[in-house]
């Protein structure tokens, strides 16, 4: 095991120094602009360093062929594609969408990874889903490709939470798949070393690299692949309502605001500035903070649902304790703004600084969803303020 980490982290590097230059040269960057607050133009190579870096180990390391590991990494590549598109042209959402959904039902039809038992999370039910397993599959994937998607509005949170979810798999399937924990570690492996480049937590000021809507697609639908994969069959690693709970911070924020969006009537996947790490950078935390304060929260989820696992607690009570988290969660968030000011009269009251005044560079960045949406809104403000300036001008 020590042999793959050492191997696939030190690809990773490797492939990341290589790929930096070339993503320059071919003007594959994300440059600074009104709706875009991080410094210099920075290669958009992480997501497919990843990818570069995991095909080789596939092919190469005989593991790779448990569990349809090379069904993965194939399946995973017009995802990878679909999100480099969007980093470069901003494609639509139904596109995405559209692209997620046929990769979906790609696993279950060719990799048989399919939720067909959710667990009794009402006492006395069962939980075979039997005519509802191919949909709430689907469901279930491309939600977790977009939880991981939104989550890229900071430096370092998006790796740093998929990094301790894929930790956490690798602990549970060690003692059961020795073969599929050595796929999950070399995914640890991988984004560790994307995580030295990407986050600020190695002496930088800012990122070298970005993950993009490819990495951030693709780590989703392995995340996803995982977690179905281990709470199903005879040989589950956890119960499936344990998954929840190992992915419980991306989830809980993906699910609130999407939820806020359709009762306001408006598309879930509009932009908005009140997920979690927006909330936490506006109460002055700034970005290292947040993103440590995000990770520890998530942290404790996953030990929450490991400690479920130790106690073999019953499904209905790892459900509903979820539920209860999801309702709190769900109650802050809707008065989020009320949350933030808040937070921010306590840490005045306690003395400590407010880093709202920090340099531009060091705050968190917008995510994929809302640059679109903000350059929208944008020169929707630009062409009223023109239209409104020459009204004025034939009135005068």
């Amino acid at each position: 095991m020590v042999e793959a980490f050492a191997i696939a982290f030190l690809l990773s590097v490797c492939v990341i120094r290589v790929f930096m230059p070339l993503a320059v040269s071919f003007g594959f960057v994300d440059a600074p602009d009104l709706r875009k607050r991080h410094a210099g133009k920075i290669p958009l190579v992480g997501g497919v360093a990843i990818y570069a870096t995991l095909v080789p180990l596939g092919l190469v390391l005989p593991f790779w062929e448990e569990g349809n590991g090379i069904g993965l990494l194939a399946i995973g590549l017009p995802l990878l594609l679909i999100g480099l598109a969007d980093d470069y042209w901003q494609i639509s959402a139904r596109v995405r969408i559209g692209a997620e959904v046929c990769c979906s039902l790609a696993a279950i039809y060719l990799c048989d990874i399919r939720l067909d038992d959710i667990g009794p999370l009402i006492p006395g039910l069962g939980g075979t889903l039997v005519l509802l397993a191919i949909p709430l599959t689907v469901v279930s994937m491309v939600g977790v490709i977009n939880a991981i998607n939104m989550t890229d509005g900071v430096d370092g949170l998006a790796g740093g939470l998929a990094l301790l979810t894929f930790s956490a798999l690798a602990l549970l399937a060690y003692p059961t798949n020795f073969d599929l924990a050595l796929q999950l570690v070399s995914f640890v492996a991988v984004l560790l070393g994307f995580l030295y480049f990407n986050s600020r937590f190695f002496g930088r000021a800012r990122a070298l690299i970005f993950m993009g809507d490819g990495g951030a697609i693709f780590i989703g639908f392995a995340l996803a692949w995982y977690l179905i994969t281990l709470s199903q069959g005879p040989d589950a690693a956890y119960k499936p309502a344990t998954a929840l709970w190992l992915f419980a911070v991306p989830l809980l924020d993906t699910l609130t605001i999407m939820s806020r969006r359709i009762m306001h009537r408006q598309s879930p996947f509009a932009a908005d500035r009140e997920h979690l790490h927006h909330i936490l950078l506006l109460a002055g935390f700034g970005a290292n903070r947040t993103v440590l304060i995000i990770l520890a929260a998530h942290l404790l989820c996953i030990l929450c649902g490991l400690a479920s696992i130790w106690l073999e607690a019953p499904d209905w009570v790892i459900f509903g304790l979820f539920a209860v988290l999801f309702a709190v969660y769900y109650a802050a968030m809707t008065r989020s703004w009320k949350v933030m000011k808040k937070i921010k009269l306590f840490r005045e009251w306690a003395g400590f600084e407010d880093r709202r005044s920090e340099d531009r560079s060091t705050r968190g960045r917008r995510s994929a969803f809302e640059r679109r949406q903000v350059q929208f809104v944008f020169a929707t403000s630009e062409r009223r303020t023109a239209g409104n300036r020459r009204s004025g001008k034939e009135r005068a």
